[in-house]
């Protein structure tokens, strides 16, 4: 007797569609912020069903969000190697400074519902932060550099954001040298080599 396998259900799941769905979440949260987002909107803005949504992420809107800003973050690519730590950190804070710029409405969409979603805020913590707190780490430890405060890798990101979001002050090659020459390396001990 032969077996016969037993038909799998539905169709196979479409990356276009996914990406489509990550899209939507992103462009509504940009738009009217991640209170006023709903899965019923994300799923109208992508052309998807709502089950649809919820067979990929089952906890709903904080997962989705979640997932579609990880994957943005995701898309920076690897930590620096310039071959000095000044180097590394000035590119670091030159990521940091362009991802910023590239979302600063998503960053103001998601900023009251990191304080109210305890869920969304924890997704965040375990993937967008903790990602750029490794990067830091990781040119630290390659520049030999042991000891470093945790709170380390939340300067830059925290002086980034409110230079784009806040003051909307210049944050060119001259505010990431400063930044880098006159508050990352004295923290660490280190002064400069300049050119």
């Amino acid at each position: 007797m032969s077996t016969i396998d037993a038909p799998t259900r539905g169709r196979p799941r479409d990356p276009q569609r996914r990406q489509a769905i990550l899209d939507a979440a992103l462009a509504l949260v940009a738009e009217v912020g991640y209170d006023r987002t709903t899965v019923d909107a994300i799923a109208h803005r992508a052309g998807a069903s709502k089950p649809t949504l919820y067979r990929r992420w089952p906890h709903g809107k904080p997962e989705l969000v979640a997932d579609a800003v990880r994957e943005r973050h995701a898309g920076v690519g690897r930590t620096p190697d310039t071959g000095t730590l000044r180097g590394d950190l000035l590119a670091l804070v030159a990521i940091q400074t362009g991802q910023l710029l590239d979302d600063v409405h998503l960053a103001c969409g998601l900023l009251t519902a990191l304080r109210t979603s305890p869920e969304l805020a924890a997704l965040m913590q375990d993937t967008v932060i903790a990602e750029e707190r490794a990067r830091f780490a990781q040119v630290l430890a390659r520049a030999g550099v042991e000891h470093a405060s945790p709170l380390f890798a939340d300067i830059a990101g925290a002086m980034v954001f409110t230079r784009v979001t806040i003051t909307g002050e210049p944050v060119g090659r001259a505010f990431a040298e400063e930044l880098v020459d006159h508050v990352l390396l004295p923290i660490l001990n280190i002064h400069p080599k300049r050119k």
